[in-house]
């Protein structure tokens, strides 16, 4: 194969090992330096190398990601329960503040009951 056959082949086999022209970069230089083995061989498993430690600092950039989401989240959910928290807490108070003026209501008419009978009892 030529020099040039070699090189393509290697562009594609690197494109469709990878899926990104920096594979396909990686499998002409390849198949440039030596072809089917040898040198060749050896770029690519500098290649692999190189794309294996690529991956692995994306999926770290990308668990760092998640991460920060799952605290936003967290911290959304705090708020969203504090704010729960106090308006049950402000529901409650209402609740208490409408008894008493119920109560205090049924007073008054209790007053005012014991009211006209003394005026009847004096009149």
């Amino acid at each position: 194969m030529s020099f040039i056959g070699s090189m393509l082949a290697g562009a594609a086999k690197g494109f469709i090992a990878t899926g990104n022209p920096i594979g396909a970069g990686i499998g002409a230089l390849a198949g440039a330096v030596g072809g089917s083995g040898g040198a060749g061989n050896a770029l690519s498993a500098v290649g692999n190398g190189v794309m294996s430690a690529g991956q692995s600092q994306y999926l770290a950039e990308t668990e760092a990601l998640q991460q920060q989401q799952l605290n936003f989240q967290f911290a959304v959910q705090a708020q969203s329960d504090t704010f729960d928290n106090v308006t049950s807490e402000k529901s409650e108070i209402m609740r208490e503040s409408n008894e008493l003026r119920n109560v205090a209501m049924e007073q008054r008419k209790a007053d005012n009951e014991i009211t006209k009978e003394f005026i009847k009892s004096i009149a």
